[in-house]
């Protein structure tokens, strides 16, 4: 047993940044995510899959670290800006005790005023139900990829967040991709 974990401990050494992750080291990487973001989230618009929307939200994310439960509180924003248009939860987001993502199904329902008028949205086009893999990024910080991976791979549906002192001074733009250097 010693020979086997000196034999370990010489390959991890020789990995360079390669480390081990157990369960007690997802545990101490689950972010502190609890604060208030800007949220977007891209997807393919149902009725015109050429058309790519980009939904803004904004609102407070509150973690449960004892069941590792993340939600989302959150306000839907029009599109080009402006006060929000109606309230919408992303909860439940349970991630496992040995791990940062979680697979989840985004299932809200857009107001018109918040998509992109040109082309004209369909009433399919109202409605986001996305599977994909939430992931606890850096320090406040989390994402979602496409989940499962598509064959071939694309860029939607994902979610993105920026952290924000207040929400009275948001940056210009929302970023829907998930920017952890460990994921590229």
């Amino acid at each position: 047993m010693r020979v086997l974990l000196a034999s370990l401990g010489l390959l991890a050494g020789a990995a360079g940044c390669q480390t081990f992750i157990g369960i007690e080291d997802a545990q101490q990487h689950l972010p502190r995510l609890e604060g208030n973001y800007l949220v977007a989230i891209e997807r393919a618009r149902p009725s015109d899959p050429a058309t790519i929307d980009q939904i803004r939200l904004t609102g407070t994310a509150s973690l449960d670290l004892d069941s590792r439960t993340l939600d989302l509180s959150l306000s839907i924003l029009p599109f080009g800006g402006g006060t929000p248009l109606s309230e919408t939860t992303i909860g439940g987001i349970e991630f496992p005790d040995d791990s940062d993502e979680v697979e989840y199904v985004i299932n809200i329902s857009v107001p018109a005023g918040a998509l992109n008028p040109t082309p004209a949205p369909q009433p399919m086009d109202f409605q986001v139900n996305e599977r994909v893999r939430m992931i606890a990024e850096a320090d406040y910080s989390f994402c979602a990829k496409p989940e499962p991976t598509p064959v071939p791979p694309t860029v939607v549906p994902r979610m993105g967040s920026i952290f924000v002192e207040s929400f009275g001074t948001l940056p210009p733009m929302a970023d829907p991709s998930c920017d952890d250097p460990m994921r590229e």
